[in-house]
């Protein structure tokens, strides 16, 4: 039997992990989107993301 003299895991740590599966959750259910429909906009926030990284580091290089 293994015993934990001291909990390691906070409830803080739990609740920094699991906010970004709680906000995900919560657009899921304000707009009532499917799993597949959440995958394609992360898809398209990455996209979109990618796309203004590269407009920047192209401004900065080409002036």
């Amino acid at each position: 039997m293994n015993r934990k003299l001291f909990n390691s895991e906070s409830k803080w740590t739990h609740y920094f992990f699991n906010l970004d599966k709680r906000a995900a959750l919560a657009i899921q259910n304000h707009f009532r989107l499917s799993n597949y429909q959440m995958l394609v906009l992360a898809w398209l926030k990455g996209l979109w993301t990618g796309i203004l990284i590269s407009l920047v580091i192209h401004y900065f290089i080409s002036h």
